[in-house]
């Protein structure tokens, strides 16, 4: 949870730095809430998220994961994945199977072809950068809770 609180703080100085007057601090009990309240609203693909700011041009969401995800490109968009508790497959790279536009910046597929696995557990921070394929994806039983930031480019 230290990892939250760093970057939080950092994301709540680079606001005020911009010359924004918003300032946003999420303390770890909150973020535990959260996290709790999550585990009750899973969708049918096995994943939840709350948005916990939206600041213009980035945003933060804390995520429940206890399912795959498709294999998706976000075009305008850079993911930062701070991992908070269990782990997962983040496949990166390479290129998507069946792929269909879910939105004009946005794509998903089936999978990815040819991409990078990488094993990721708490306390790791993973940067996918606008036009990179990427997949999480988990084994049966595991789940992994992270924050995912998003930053417009």
């Amino acid at each position: 949870m230290k990892s939250i609180a760093m970057l939080l703080s950092l994301a709540g100085a680079s606001v005020a730095a911009a010359g924004t007057p918003t300032f946003g601090i999420w303390n770890a009990d909150t973020v535990k809430q959260v996290a709790k309240d999550l585990a009750g609203k899973l969708s049918p693909q096995g994943v939840a998220s709350e948005k916990l700011a939206d600041m213009g041009n980035y945003n933060f969401a804390l995520a429940l994961r206890r399912r795959s995800g498709t294999a998706e490109v976000h075009m305008k968009m850079t993911d930062i994945f701070v991992i908070e508790s269990g782990e997962a497959d983040l496949v990166t790279g390479g290129t998507l199977e069946n792929p269909t536009n879910s939105s004009p910046t946005e794509i998903r597929g089936t999978a990815i072809q040819d991409g990078t696995e990488h094993h990721v557990v708490a306390g790791d921070v993973l940067t996918i950068p606008a036009g990179m394929p990427h997949q999480m994806k988990l084994a049966p039983g595991k789940e992994v809770l992270y924050i995912a930031i998003k930053v417009a480019q």
